[in-house]
């Protein structure tokens, strides 16, 4: 049986973060939208970096939508899709999150996660875990930075990195 590491690496460079912002940018009015965290409003994030798997390195996109069911509690999912690598990897999430109200523009929060990863040619994988950091939100963009862990609970003879990993998301609020 092969063993898989997966040990996802988000981090973005400066044009990467540019080139994020600039399309969301393109699709929300800033006269319209508002970074906020209260009840019934929405938030987006699109997510572009690097994992590995083993030897092979791969190239993740990814998105997530966020619905704040409470003011500072939103519930969302999330998609990633890992290529440029074997075997193809797809990761479906779904998660809740709480930020704190320490600040206007500051916010640290602490979440909950389960994901499920899709492997070609080989068993699914289950995982949960929780994510903690801090988000700076300027309508309508919140950049946020932090830490995610996850466990893997699948019974699969699979090795996983079950190391904190580093985060980086852009993200707009409508």
């Amino acid at each position: 049986m092969k063993l898989i590491r997966i040990t996802p690496s988000l981090l973005y460079s400066p044009l990467q973060v540019l080139l994020i912002a600039s399309c969301i940018s393109f699709f929300f009015n800033n006269s319209v939208h508002s970074a906020s965290l209260f009840a019934g409003s929405k938030s987006v994030s699109i997510k572009l970096g690097t994992a590995s798997s083993g030897n092979q390195n791969y190239t993740v996109a990814g998105a997530s939508l966020q619905y704040f069911a409470l003011d500072n509690l939103a519930i969302g999912g999330g998609y990633e899709y890992w290529f440029s690598g074997s075997p193809t990897i797809s990761k479906a999430s779904l998660h809740s999150t709480y930020y704190f109200s320490l600040d206007q523009d500051i916010k640290p929060y602490l979440g909950v996660l389960y994901s499920h990863y899709f492997v070609e040619d080989r068993s699914d994988i289950d995982a949960y875990g929780y994510r903690l950091g801090v988000s700076y939100i300027k309508s309508p963009m919140i950049l946020s930075a932090g830490i995610k862990q996850e466990k893997y609970i699948s019974n699969n003879p699979v090795y996983f990195d079950e190391d904190p990993q580093l985060e980086f998301m852009v993200g707009f609020s409508f």
